[in-house]
């Protein structure tokens, strides 16, 4: 049996998005609720990344990560 292909879609910080910006964007594009969103943004802020969300497909990666690039933030996906 094949191993099942894991995307992950990762955050960076950058110096022109206030943290609401992303807090909002965390729960609107990633489905985050209140307390993982706003620690998701947290550990962008602190440690300059974060990795906000799995998935089972590259083409749900990509799309999040597309919307996330839209809204102005730098995202990129990656295998797991």
């Amino acid at each position: 049996m094949a191993p099942v292909e894991r995307w992950q879609v990762v955050v960076h910080n950058d110096d022109h998005n206030l943290f609401a910006v992303v807090h909002h964007l965390m729960r609107k594009v990633c489905g985050a609720n209140d307390a993982v969103a706003r620690e998701k943004t947290n550990e962008i802020h602190r440690k300059g990344r974060s990795v906000v969300g799995e998935y089972g497909s590259r083409d749900e990666a990509e799309a999040v990560a597309l919307s996330l690039v839209r809204f102005g933030l730098h995202a990129e996906l990656g295998k797991v």
